[in-house]
């Protein structure tokens, strides 16, 4: 039973709150007591296999690649994410698949740290802290977060020194930001300075504004992101382009089941895409420069030869400013593969990290807006391969009151815990007041 619940919550995508009427659908015609798979009963379950994972002794090896980042929700903290896989295994798993894009079974939690302050120094006591695991890692990647990269800066000093004092020391990681998160600062970049794009995206929202409340909704945009807008530039183009042949093609929306009048309203409301017709085909080409990168660093990862393979795949241009993003691309994996050894490929994508961290959120629910809470160490179970022994062994070794020590060592007052003490402090005097039942 305890099995099942997990697996509805990790594997089916089960809300956590809906397991118990899941489980009671479909094993209550066998007689089974499910009454004790509760939302408390399961989300424990859940978190001690998290804990579990996370305090498993871990191999100590030279060949561990490390993928940090941090996941921020609503209030203080913020908690530091490191997870992990050797070099051996990697190249196991290609051996096994033919290709090198990892998935949330390949990995495995090595660090899961919430604090309120995080900058170079707090960050650098993590890395050592977490190397005291594992050994300290051949690589690591992440973004360009500055207190991430000023951590690790403090970290390889600190090896420096201690590799020029002993010969024998372990050499420091090489640090490899993330192929996903530059493609987005180039774009940004070259966009900054287009001075079609800002309009482009203001008639967008617009339009957005004008529909999404008539007929023509299904014409309407997609919302566009505050938070890693350039990382999701396909979808807005997307959009563009179906949009212009929309525009072309009335007859087809005559058969799609708009009227006459709706089809001349989609030609004056939408008729300004024109204009950015040629603009469009520029940032299209852009795209597919920045998304052949992606496409290649997460199937061969990092290595000296990589700037010449991929130079091979990367489509080539007319347009000054795709044939100037084409060469930062091509500089930028050149740089990289310079810290690889010959022979040897390196991690060059955080994509499974940012996967993980999304599907956290997911089974947390609510979109974060209680902060961050013990849920955080559900991070645990969904990484890994998850067996019935291995949660055997959680159970066994990790009881409930391991996790609310964790818990109030690394996490303290939720946000929705302190929503309530501010409305009992508020309300005191309800709170008092004596409830009198007058009989007649």
């Amino acid at each position: 039973m305890i099995g099942k619940c997990l697996a509805s919550v990790l594997h089916a995508k089960t809300r956590l709150r809906q397991v118990p009427n899941f489980l009671a659908l479909h094993l209550g015609w066998s007689g089974l007591d499910v009454r004790s798979a509760s939302y408390y009963s399961i989300r424990l379950w859940l978190l001690r296999l998290g804990l579990y994972q996370l305090r498993r002794p871990k191999i100590k090896a030279d060949d561990w690649m490390w993928i940090i980042d941090h996941t921020i929700q609503m209030g203080e903290r913020k908690c530091l994410i490191i997870v992990g896989l050797r070099q051996s295994t990697w190249n196991a798993l290609h051996r096994e698949r033919g290709h090198r894009v990892l998935s949330h079974k390949d990995v495995e939690v090595i660090t899961l740290e919430p604090v309120t302050e995080s900058n170079g120094k707090v960050v650098y006591q993590q890395l050592q802290a977490a190397a005291e695991k594992t050994g300290i890692p051949r690589a690591i990647i992440s973004d360009a977060g500055s207190d991430l990269h000023a951590g690790f800066g403090m970290f390889h000093e600190q090896l420096c020194k201690k590799s020029r004092a002993d010969s024998d020391a372990q050499q420091p990681p090489t640090w490899i930001n993330d192929i996903k998160h530059k493609m987005a600062c180039l774009l940004k970049h070259a966009l900054k300075h287009d001075r079609s794009w800002p309009k482009f995206t203001e008639k967008a929202d617009r339009f957005k504004k004008q529909v999404s409340q008539s007929p023509l909704a299904a014409l309407a945009p997609p919302q566009q992101r505050s938070k890693s807008r350039y990382m999701n530039l396909d979808v807005l183009l997307n959009w563009a382009q179906d949009a212009l042949l929309a525009l072309e093609n009335p007859r087809a929306l005559r058969k799609a089941g708009l009227n006459a009048r709706q089809v001349r309203q989609v030609e004056a409301k939408l008729g300004w895409l024109r204009k950015f017709a040629q603009p469009l085909r520029r940032w299209n080409e852009m795209l597919a420069v920045a998304g052949a990168a992606e496409h290649y660093v997460r199937h061969e990862g990092i290595h000296t030869q990589a700037a010449e393979e991929l130079a091979a795949r990367l489509p080539k241009s007319t347009i000054p400013v795709v044939k100037r993003l084409r060469k930062q691309v091509l500089d930028f994996i050149e740089e990289q593969g310079r810290q690889a050894r010959p022979g040897e490929r390196l991690l060059g994508s955080s994509e499974v990290l940012e996967s993980i961290i999304g599907k956290f959120k997911e089974v947390a629910g609510e979109g974060g807006r209680h902060g961050l809470t013990g849920m955080v160490l559900s991070i645990g179970a969904l990484v890994g391969k998850q067996t019935v022994a291995t949660v055997q062994s959680a159970l066994t070794e990790v009881p409930t009151r391991v996790v609310r020590d964790w818990c109030r060592a690394y996490l303290g007052p939720t946000v929705q815990s302190m929503r309530q003490r501010i409305r009992q402090a508020l309300h005191q005097e309800q709170n008092k007041k004596t409830l009198c039942l007058k009989t007649g």
